[in-house]
């Protein structure tokens, strides 16, 4: 049974408010969604966010490497029951371009698990059950701080992360003052998006030391990782790489050198879920722990990564909250938020539904 089909779309999604990151401001994101098709009319769906990746990748270059030499690679292709080898062509032909190809990987194992007739985590040997996951509050004032975390604590979530990295003792009095409204039910973590010197990851640690962080993501420069070592060696808190852990090699780079305590994996950042679990194998057997997180993405990926979550026994922090910022999600389906948690269902595959 062959491929044939390949559409492909790309989407902008509206933001229900600007947020923002050390040193920049986020509105608005694009997606690039993507539909295969095999001869029995049984579809899979992908998508991408290329937008905050590493090293380049832009909204129009994820689109032509899907709609040019990605396409070509897929159609007439026959459905394979693991695509994994296929990512591995992908990867010979698009290396610059880790979204494009984790859409399409996303997409064969959707349509791969829809034709086995189970979701995607029983296809990966998982189950279905709640998975916590963080909600973001941006870089802003104590009042607003509080007023985010205040909102989404009543809406049931008990795990907080904080975008921090621009200024040091705000970034403190905003914790500090989180911690003494919230108590100590709920989780904090924080991620300075490179933002912060060592010294001032160095002072954030010293002045918030009692307040029971449950992590810190990717304090330093992508580029630091001895200051990433010295920091990981003096520290009670978790370091989480992110920026600076994207493809397999960058991750396996993290482990050797012992640079962090744990890796934040995004699909848009390794090239999907076969990449993803190249590195969580890795990384877990090294004693890593592992997090999946996102950017501002549709369902379909968010899902994607909620399924890989749950198959994934050293997955220890989930971060999948970035649909929740749309105005606008062209996706339905593949799971459900209740209580602080993804709830994915018993549909086949990923389960999510696409207009394209």
């Amino acid at each position: 049974m062959k491929i044939r089909c390949f559409e492909v779309a790309s989407v902008d999604l509206q933001l229900n408010e600007g947020y923002r990151i050390a040193n920049q401001t986020i509105e608005s994101a694009r997606n690039v969604l993507l539909r295969v098709e095999s001869e029995d009319g049984v579809s899979g769906f992908g998508g991408a966010a290329p937008a905050n990746n590493e090293g380049g990748e832009s909204d129009e270059s994820c689109l032509a490497a899907l709609d040019g030499p990605l396409r070509e690679l897929t159609l007439g292709t026959d459905v394979l029951a693991d695509p994994a080898p296929l990512a591995v062509h992908a990867l010979r032909i698009a290396a610059d371009f880790p979204a494009a190809r984790a859409a399409l990987d996303t997409a064969l194992w959707d349509l791969a698990a829809r034709k086995a007739g189970v979701p995607l985590v029983r296809f990966w040997g998982g189950a279905p059950k709640p998975l916590p996951t963080s909600v973001t509050i941006g870089v802003c004032d104590v009042a607003n701080t509080l007023a985010a975390a205040k909102d989404w604590v009543a809406q049931g979530f008990r795990i907080i992360k904080v975008k921090i990295g621009e200024d040091v003792s705000l970034d403190v009095e905003r914790l500090r003052k989180m911690r003494e409204a919230l108590g100590s039910e709920v989780l904090l973590r924080v991620d300075g998006n490179q933002g912060y010197s060592l010294e001032d990851a160095r002072i954030l640690l010293r002045e918030t030391d009692g307040l029971d962080l449950e992590m810190l993501e990717q304090p330093l420069d992508a580029r630091d990782l001895a200051g990433m070592c010295a920091l990981r060696g003096e520290s009670r808190v978790p370091i989480v790489a992110d920026e600076a852990a994207g493809t397999i090699e960058e991750c396996a780079q993290i482990v050797a050198r012992d640079a962090a305590h744990g890796i934040n994996i995004k699909l848009m950042k390794c090239g999907g879920p076969s990449g993803a679990r190249i590195i969580h194998d890795h990384a877990h057997a090294a004693g890593f722990s592992l997090m999946l997180g996102c950017n501002d993405e549709t369902r379909v990926s968010i899902a994607a990564a909620a399924h890989l979550a749950l198959a994934m026994p050293g997955l220890k922090y989930a971060d999948l909250d970035g649909h929740m910022d749309l105005v606008r999600d062209p996706a339905s389906g593949g799971f459900e938020v209740r209580d602080g948690c993804l709830h994915v269902g018993e549909q086949p595959g990923l389960g999510v539904e696409v207009e394209l």
